[in-house]
């Protein structure tokens, strides 16, 4: 059964189309140490939902873990990284502002932190409803 969760990225500097383009990449960039708690915790089948922030503030697709988080080769001192793949882009892309009103998200994690961190974690309903929000079938 996968877990789910919830990446952050800039779409300036990392738009999730290009991970659409490529197919499957390496998720790096992940620096502070909550952000990569999560990441270790992450499985291979594992769900998540890709935001985009500023200037889009929106949820944007659904991507998939392709790989156990692993020490990013490219760096001496302890940092995950992981694989992952583009599973579907939302036919609606859904505004940080619809997904702070929906009585159902008011509980999700990144809303309860001081700062958004680039991974935090969501129940299944959650992710269902940001699922249902952005326009595709139930899973």
């Amino acid at each position: 059964m996968p877990n789910y969760w919830f990446f952050l990225t800039d779409p300036e500097d990392y738009h999730l189309d290009e991970l659409f383009a490529k197919k499957t990449e390496v998720w790096d960039g992940v620096l502070g140490s909550v952000a990569q708690k999560y990441l270790g915790a992450i499985r291979k089948g594992d769900k998540i939902i890709g935001y985009h922030t500023a200037p889009d503030k929106c949820v944007y697709a659904v991507l998939e873990a392709t790989s156990e988080p692993y020490q990013n080769p490219e760096l001496e001192q302890k940092n995950l990284v992981i694989k992952l793949r583009g599973v579907a882009r939302f036919k609606r892309v859904v505004p940080l502002a619809e997904l702070k009103a929906n009585p159902l998200l008011k509980q999700m994690k990144l809303f309860k932190m001081f700062r958004p961190i680039a991974v935090s974690p969501l129940t299944s309903a959650e992710y269902q409803e940001i699922y249902r929000l952005g326009g595709l079938n139930s899973e």
